[in-house]
């Protein structure tokens, strides 16, 4: 796997990625990966024009992991012609970046009624412009298409100024800004750095994406009170990467294989204990799939679900609409204690309906241990997804295998579990 994160050193996963785009937006991205994505090595491929993006590209090509580029239309023609054979995205241009074009408009004095916009949809400028309490009647957007081209925009925005000479044009292409100067009042939209994170973001998850191609890939997200320099130590029994995306937010990622025996059966997890003696707070969600956006899905709504659950608490989502909730630290069960239904309905991942048709049968069953046969009757499911039951129920320290029966069987005795719930 040439070139496609092909390097991991511990626990850190090294990712080159290829910038793509104008000297200054090629420089705002160098500066949000060094504040927020460490592990990432950020390498300039800075163009003038952005026909020449092809060229870099091509040249390229054998030192870098991914491509991130600056603009949807370099991107395109990188694309287009045959170039890109790794990972790559482009930043996004957002309503936010618009807003923020619009409030300098208004303390320079221009006018804001009569404006030509590139690129954006036109959905996204009217959202901007009525956020701002502006009247859109007068604005003139061209949505960026396949085959329009700097030239054309350049065009639209010259007709857009000869319709009215107060026009103002916003474009999101430094060739444009450059070919109208001038000749028309012209504004050159950057993107936010909300959108430069979230494309750096998606070209990690992208590569994380093919490293993990022949297992199923856990993705987590860790949420701490404060940054941690020890994270990378304490993921080392999960064989897995991490790295930053933020303060205090950190991504995990391992395989389900590796999960399940270090959390015993998706029982505890002991990194929560570690995190617990250093934190105020520490949640961890955990998503399993097929593919690193699925993982990653899930690892968002298990995030979620952790911080419903408590100030330390991890969460593992695997995709079959049930949440496990591992063990809390400070709340570890007791092997002799009886569970309560909440808490076991969190644990396990089964409904609280579910568990409460359990315990009416326990209740009324004379005997101390009962068996997926028991199960089975009582849910009115069949044994196999009564078998799938106990495990559950088992690995949520519920349910405790006690013995078999050996008379009056053929083939593997069934099991005998100990239930313990109130």
């Amino acid at each position: 796997m040439q070139g496609v994160i092909a390097r991991t050193e511990g626990t850190d996963m090294k990712v080159d990625v290829g910038v793509v785009g104008p000297p200054d937006l090629v420089s705002v991205v160098e500066q949000v990966a060094a504040r927020e994505y460490p592990l990432l090595s950020v390498h300039s491929f800075a163009y003038q024009n952005e026909a020449k993006a092809v060229d870099l590209v091509r040249s390229g090509r054998g030192s870098v992991d991914a491509w991130l580029f600056t603009g949807i239309i370099p991107y395109t023609l990188a694309q287009e012609a045959g170039v890109l054979d790794r990972p790559a995205t482009y930043i996004s241009y957002t309503g936010a970046s618009l807003y923020r074009v619009l409030v300098g408009l208004l303390a320079r004095g221009l006018d804001t009624e009569h404006v030509s916009i590139d690129t954006l949809e036109r959905d996204q400028v009217v959202e901007a412009f009525r956020d701002a309490a502006l009247p859109v009647d007068g604005v003139k957007v061209l949505e960026y298409r396949r085959g329009r081209d700097s030239a054309r925009f350049a065009d639209f925005h010259r007709a857009a100024a000869r319709g009215n000479p107060r026009t103002v044009a916003i474009t999101c292409v430094r060739s444009v800004y450059e070919a109208l100067s001038g000749d028309v009042e012209t504004i050159r939209l950057s993107p936010a750095v909300a959108s430069v994170r979230a494309a750096l973001r998606t070209v990690v998850l992208s590569c994380v994406g093919r490293v993990s191609a022949d297992a199923q890939v856990v993705l987590g997200f860790v949420d701490l009170s404060d940054p941690d320099p020890e994270l990378p130590d304490d993921v080392s029994a999960l064989a897995g990467s991490v790295f930053s995306v933020h303060q205090g937010r950190y991504v995990l990622v391992t395989t389900r294989g590796v999960l399940e025996e270090s959390s015993n059966g998706f029982q505890h997890l002991p990194l929560l204990s570690q995190l617990a003696r250093r934190h105020l707070w520490a949640h961890v969600g955990l998503g399993v799939g097929r593919s690193a956006a699925e993982a990653e899905a899930l690892a968002r709504h298990a995030l979620a679900r952790c911080r419903s659950v408590g100030p330390f608490s991890a969460v593992v989502s695997l995709g079959t609409g049930s949440d496990i909730v591992l063990a809390e630290p400070e709340k570890e069960q007791k092997p002799d204690g009886p569970v309560p239904l909440l808490v076991a309905a969190r644990r396990s991942g089964l409904s609280r309906a579910t568990l409460g048709r359990l315990k009416t049968m326990l209740e009324s069953h004379e005997e101390e241990g009962v068996t997926a046969g028991d199960v089975a009757a009582a849910l009115e499911i069949e044994p196999r997804s009564a078998r799938r039951t106990l495990k559950r129920l088992e690995r949520a320290g519920v349910a405790q295998p006690i013995g078999r029966v050996l008379a009056g069987t053929t083939g593997r005795p069934p099991t005998i579990y100990r239930i313990r719930l109130e």
